[in-house]
């Protein structure tokens, strides 16, 4: 097997985002957190030792309604790295692409996360370290 290192030797699987029409519906008993600036409720779940983040849009402009929409429910995945910016140097270099500016992300506690996109591999979600 292959070992690729899309964002560096220092990357880490964090978790999946799955789109969901409505978090209360899976799991009554969780609390989301909204995102204005992703259009997003949040919530996560522990699903036999990997973490899923539950994403349900909120408002027509959602991009989260558009994937659901397509019937898309697997959204991307997300790897913690020590630096946005060396990461996206070593993404770029791996044919990712940043889709927008690093921002701060509720879910987070305001981390910085980055959106960056492959043509060959999909939506991949970067979430700086602590």
């Amino acid at each position: 097997m292959k070992t690729v290192d899309f964002f560096g030797e220092t990357a880490a699987f964090h978790h999946l985002g799955l789109a969901v029409t409505s978090i209360a519906a899976a799991h009554p008993d969780l609390d989301p957190v909204y995102d204005p600036e992703q259009k997003v409720r949040i919530a996560f779940i522990r699903a036999n030792g990997m973490t899923i983040e539950l994403l349900e849009p909120v408002g027509e402009d959602s991009p989260v309604l558009a994937s659901l929409r397509k019937d898309a429910r697997l959204l991307h995945l997300c790897y913690e790295v020590e630096n946005l910016p060396t990461a996206l140097a070593a993404g770029r270099r791996n044919g990712f692409h940043p889709l927008v500016a690093p921002v701060p992300a509720t879910a987070f506690g305001g981390r910085k996360i980055a959106w960056v996109f492959s043509p060959v591999y999909g939506l991949f979600e970067l979430l700086e370290k602590e």
